[in-house]
């Protein structure tokens, strides 16, 4: 209870992890963490949704085709509208990968699929002036070839920080 108080005294946003049971959402959901990290079945999942939660899943669940603990398909999620965000779990390669297996496979149109690695994680942190591109906001950019799945660019601060060849 203290250090949720003194989270939310600083603006901190919070998330839960692991959730098993709606009760237990709805109770980091009174502390304040709006974020349900890894809801680990549908009832919870859906829990979440219903109260408008940010859902955090793996992409390495997308990658894989599946959870490697049992846990909820991400990519069910995303389909079933369960899923804001994507997060690289165990695996840095893997948000890049999962974006381009939902749009391969017909889930999401890229667009939607890249919010789910850049702008839902910066608006559900709090973090205004990033995850999308715009005037005055801070910006990385991945140019990725669409018959590639490796960038062949990349700009961060304003510097080249990677380029292909």
């Amino acid at each position: 209870e203290a250090m949720a108080a003194e989270a939310r005294k600083w603006g901190v946003q919070m998330l839960s992890h692991d959730d098993v049971t709606p009760a237990m959402r709805d109770e980091y959901r009174r502390l304040g963490a709006h974020i349900a990290e890894f809801p680990m079945n549908w009832e919870t999942a859906e829990a979440a949704a219903a109260a408008r939660d940010y859902i955090v899943l793996g992409s390495p669940n997308v990658v894989r085709g599946g959870s490697h603990n049992g846990a909820i398909s991400a990519e069910e999620a995303i389909r079933r509208g369960q899923c804001q965000i994507l997060a690289s779990d165990y695996y840095y390669p893997a948000p890049l990968q999962a974006a381009l297996a939902l749009v391969r496979k017909g889930a999401l149109n890229m667009e939607d699929a890249w919010n789910l690695v850049s702008g839902s994680p910066a608006r559900a942190a709090g973090l205004e002036d990033r995850g999308s591109l715009g005037p005055g906001k801070r910006a990385d950019i991945i140019l990725l070839p669409e018959e590639k799945s490796r960038p062949c660019l990349v700009m961060s601060g304003g510097r080249i920080v990677y380029r292909e060849g």
